[in-house]
Protein backbone atom coordinates (compact mmCIF):
# COMPACT_ATOMS: atom_id res chain seq x y z
CA UNK A 1 0.00 0.00 0.00
CA UNK A 2 2.79 2.56 0.74
CA UNK A 3 4.14 1.96 -2.76
CA UNK A 4 0.75 2.90 -4.25
CA UNK A 5 0.70 6.11 -2.19
CA UNK A 6 4.21 6.93 -3.37
CA UNK A 7 3.25 6.33 -6.98
CA UNK A 8 0.27 8.67 -6.57
CA UNK A 9 2.59 11.61 -5.82
CA UNK A 10 3.28 14.01 -8.68
CA UNK A 11 6.38 13.02 -10.63
CA UNK A 12 8.40 16.18 -9.76
CA UNK A 13 8.17 15.33 -6.05
CA UNK A 14 9.60 11.90 -6.73
CA UNK A 15 12.35 13.11 -9.04
CA UNK A 16 13.55 16.27 -7.34
CA UNK A 17 16.09 16.16 -4.54
CA UNK A 18 18.16 18.88 -2.95
CA UNK A 19 21.29 17.24 -4.35
CA UNK A 20 19.86 17.51 -7.86
CA UNK A 21 19.02 21.16 -7.30
CA UNK A 22 22.53 21.83 -5.97
CA UNK A 23 24.09 20.08 -8.96
CA UNK A 24 22.13 22.14 -11.49
CA UNK A 25 22.65 25.32 -9.46
CA UNK A 26 26.39 24.63 -9.46
CA UNK A 27 26.26 24.36 -13.26
CA UNK A 28 24.44 27.70 -13.34
CA UNK A 29 27.01 29.33 -11.05
CA UNK A 30 29.87 27.97 -13.16
CA UNK A 31 28.26 29.45 -16.28
CA UNK A 32 27.69 32.73 -14.48
CA UNK A 33 31.28 32.95 -13.33
CA UNK A 34 32.50 32.30 -16.88
CA UNK A 35 30.37 35.09 -18.37
CA UNK A 36 30.05 37.51 -15.45
CA UNK A 37 32.71 40.22 -15.33
CA UNK A 38 33.45 40.25 -11.61
CA UNK A 39 36.26 42.76 -12.15
CA UNK A 40 33.77 45.21 -13.61
CA UNK A 41 31.47 44.72 -10.60
CA UNK A 42 34.32 45.39 -8.20
CA UNK A 43 35.30 48.46 -10.18
CA UNK A 44 31.81 49.89 -9.59
CA UNK A 45 32.36 49.59 -5.85
CA UNK A 46 35.04 52.28 -5.58
CA UNK A 47 33.66 54.67 -8.20
CA UNK A 48 31.51 56.59 -5.66
CA UNK A 49 34.65 57.24 -3.60
CA UNK A 50 36.49 58.56 -6.64
CA UNK A 51 33.48 60.74 -7.47
CA UNK A 52 33.37 62.15 -3.92
CA UNK A 53 37.08 62.91 -4.03
CA UNK A 54 36.68 64.67 -7.37
CA UNK A 55 33.64 66.59 -6.09
CA UNK A 56 35.78 67.78 -3.19
CA UNK A 57 38.23 69.26 -5.68
CA UNK A 58 41.04 66.76 -5.28
CA UNK A 59 42.58 65.37 -8.44
CA UNK A 60 43.98 61.87 -8.16
CA UNK A 61 46.89 60.81 -10.31
CA UNK A 62 46.46 57.79 -12.57
CA UNK A 63 48.76 55.74 -10.34
CA UNK A 64 46.60 56.56 -7.29
CA UNK A 65 43.48 55.39 -9.11
CA UNK A 66 45.35 52.26 -10.22
CA UNK A 67 46.39 51.59 -6.60
CA UNK A 68 42.81 51.97 -5.39
CA UNK A 69 41.61 49.66 -8.18
CA UNK A 70 44.18 47.03 -7.28
CA UNK A 71 43.37 47.32 -3.57
CA UNK A 72 39.70 46.65 -4.30
CA UNK A 73 40.48 43.77 -6.66
CA UNK A 74 42.84 42.20 -4.10
CA UNK A 75 40.30 42.66 -1.32
CA UNK A 76 37.13 41.51 -3.04
CA UNK A 77 37.87 39.12 -5.94
CA UNK A 78 38.35 35.91 -3.96
CA UNK A 79 35.64 36.54 -1.33
CA UNK A 80 33.07 37.55 -3.94
CA UNK A 81 33.91 34.50 -6.05
CA UNK A 82 33.35 32.35 -2.95
CA UNK A 83 30.06 34.10 -2.23
CA UNK A 84 28.92 33.44 -5.78
CA UNK A 85 29.88 29.77 -5.48
CA UNK A 86 27.90 29.56 -2.21
CA UNK A 87 24.89 30.76 -4.18
CA UNK A 88 24.31 27.21 -5.46
CA UNK A 89 23.36 26.05 -1.96
CA UNK A 90 21.03 29.01 -1.44
CA UNK A 91 19.40 28.50 -4.82
CA UNK A 92 18.80 24.83 -3.99
CA UNK A 93 16.96 25.88 -0.85
CA UNK A 94 14.87 28.61 -2.49
CA UNK A 95 14.12 27.39 -5.99
CA UNK A 96 12.70 24.36 -7.69
CA UNK A 97 14.73 22.19 -10.00
CA UNK A 98 12.71 23.58 -12.91
CA UNK A 99 13.51 27.18 -11.98
CA UNK A 100 17.21 26.49 -11.58
CA UNK A 101 17.29 24.53 -14.82
CA UNK A 102 15.58 27.39 -16.65
CA UNK A 103 18.15 29.86 -15.34
CA UNK A 104 21.03 27.60 -16.28
CA UNK A 105 19.61 27.00 -19.73
CA UNK A 106 19.02 30.71 -20.34
CA UNK A 107 22.50 31.75 -19.25
CA UNK A 108 23.97 29.04 -21.49
CA UNK A 109 22.51 30.84 -24.55
CA UNK A 110 24.33 33.66 -26.33
CA UNK A 111 21.65 36.06 -25.07
CA UNK A 112 22.03 34.85 -21.51
CA UNK A 113 25.82 35.20 -21.62
CA UNK A 114 25.37 38.70 -23.05
CA UNK A 115 23.00 39.62 -20.20
CA UNK A 116 25.50 38.37 -17.62
CA UNK A 117 28.26 40.39 -19.25
CA UNK A 118 26.10 43.54 -19.10
CA UNK A 119 24.98 43.22 -15.47
CA UNK A 120 27.99 45.17 -14.13
CA UNK A 121 27.16 48.03 -16.49
CA UNK A 122 23.55 47.98 -15.30
CA UNK A 123 24.71 48.07 -11.69
CA UNK A 124 27.13 50.92 -12.39
CA UNK A 125 24.45 52.93 -14.19
CA UNK A 126 21.90 52.47 -11.41
CA UNK A 127 24.19 52.72 -8.39
CA UNK A 128 24.44 56.55 -8.26
CA UNK A 129 20.64 56.89 -8.21
CA UNK A 130 20.32 54.26 -5.47
CA UNK A 131 23.01 55.93 -3.38
CA UNK A 132 21.38 59.34 -3.88
CA UNK A 133 18.01 57.92 -2.82
CA UNK A 134 19.51 56.41 0.33
CA UNK A 135 21.41 59.61 1.15
CA UNK A 136 18.32 61.76 0.57
CA UNK A 137 16.15 59.65 2.88
CA UNK A 138 18.59 58.94 5.72
CA UNK A 139 18.15 62.33 7.36
CA UNK A 140 14.46 61.69 8.01
CA UNK A 141 14.64 57.91 8.31
CA UNK A 142 17.31 57.57 11.01
CA UNK A 143 15.56 59.70 13.66
CA UNK A 144 12.46 57.54 13.19
CA UNK A 145 14.48 54.31 13.44
CA UNK A 146 16.28 55.55 16.57
CA UNK A 147 12.97 56.55 18.16
CA UNK A 148 11.59 53.06 17.54
CA UNK A 149 14.76 51.47 18.97
CA UNK A 150 14.54 53.70 22.04
CA UNK A 151 10.87 52.86 22.60
CA UNK A 152 9.68 56.34 21.73
CA UNK A 153 6.99 57.47 19.37
CA UNK A 154 8.76 58.10 16.09
CA UNK A 155 8.71 61.71 14.90
CA UNK A 156 6.25 62.38 12.14
CA UNK A 157 7.80 61.86 8.75
CA UNK A 158 8.49 64.98 6.77
CA UNK A 159 7.20 65.44 3.27
CA UNK A 160 9.57 64.18 0.61
CA UNK A 161 10.06 66.02 -2.66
Amino acid sequence: MPLLALLALPLPLLAETREERVAVATEYVDLALQSFDLTAVIETMYQPILQQVAAGGQVLADDQVAQIRQLYLDTFTQPMTSLMRDQAQIMADLMTLGEITALRDFYATPEGRSVLAKLPQLTAAQQPAVMQLVNDRMGTLMPQVLAIINGEAPPAPTAQP
